[in-house]
């Protein structure tokens, strides 16, 4: 009984895991707008771009939904303005342009600068596989038994049976040699 419920709360961790991934996935993903280099370059000069955020490797902002249709593709377009009037947030693959910062300031974008810290990813591509092979080996070493594995190396698995009362006593064989023939 206490495998199968161990077995439904697995899956049912798992069920609820893949529910969220779904609803992150199709809830918050789509909120962001993915742009090439030019595409940010074309809404900048045309003032559609309100806020930039840049960091090493992307550049994130708002942008303006208004008049998009000559500047975007027509995809494009009707993608940002699903979601309603007003900004949209958007996400740019940064490329080295040493006049980026220039042509933010000539078009009055504000703009600012972030560092991103790596060290959380770093820590999990070190501490997450080790995680991994521990939770799998414990899984294996349960499965095999609390007697077996590494612990009970060189342990010798026989048993010794003893008979409680022999029923001999020492007045029985007292005064036998141990040596002589018979």
């Amino acid at each position: 009984m206490e495998q199968n419920q161990r077995r439904f709360s697995i899956w049912y961790f798992v069920a609820a895991f893949l529910v969220l991934l779904a609803i992150e996935n199709f809830l918050m993903g789509a909120i962001t707008e993915n742009l090439t280099y030019n595409e940010f370059k074309a809404l900048l000069r045309a003032g559609k771009i309100t806020e930039v955020t840049l960091t090493d490797r992307m550049i994130t902002g708002r942008l303006k939904q208004e008049g998009l249709e000559g500047l975007l593709p027509k995809e494009k377009v009707a993608e940002i303005q699903r979601f309603g009037t007003g900004e949209q947030r958007f996400v740019v693959v940064r490329v080295d342009d040493s006049g980026l910062v220039k042509e933010l300031e000539e078009a009055k974008v504000k703009f600012a600068g972030r560092l991103e810290s790596t060290w959380f990813t770093t820590l999990l591509s070190w501490v997450l596989p080790a995680l991994i092979f521990v939770g799998i080996w414990m899984f294996f070493m349960k499965r095999m038994g609390a007697a077996s594995g590494l612990v009970s190396l060189g342990k010798s698995k026989a048993k010794v049976y003893m008979e409680k009362q022999t029923g001999v006593t020492f007045q029985d064989v007292a005064g036998i040699d141990e040596g002589a023939p018979s």
